[in-house]
């Protein structure tokens, strides 16, 4: 992986966010030194397997981490119920057009919210 100054940004972001609070903890977790943290802080090379993980001690997206792709608590909402698969894969032959007509048509149906438990 390249030099990339927005990915240690990113780095830096989920560490503050996660339960490793010292660069050293987090560094002795992933059995690398301190300055090899600090180099990935600064956008330096992170080999694969180190960045996921990173990604995995520090419970965030890999995609977020390493491309700044969705958010970086995408990989817990992720998982497609049945019903969305099954939703998919039947407008997957259906025309631009067709595709097009039923998201509009979900689109506008209100988003029915989950009743809270007292």
């Amino acid at each position: 992986m390249t030099h990339d100054m927005a990915r240690g940004r990113r780095i830096r972001e989920a560490i503050s966010r996660g339960k490793f609070r010292k660069v050293h903890a987090l560094a002795a977790e992933l059995d690398v030194s301190v300055a090899a943290v600090s180099r990935w802080q600064n956008g330096g090379h992170t080999s694969l397997e180190s960045a996921c993980a990173l990604a995995h001690l520090l419970d965030v997206s890999l995609d977020w981490l390493l491309l700044g792709r969705g958010t970086m608590d995408w990989h817990r909402n992720s998982a497609i119920s049945a019903t969305e698969l099954q939703l998919v894969l039947a407008l997957r032959n259906r025309s631009a057009a067709t595709q097009s007509n039923l998201v509009g048509l979900v689109e506008s149906i209100p988003p029915e919210h989950p009743k809270r438990q007292a």
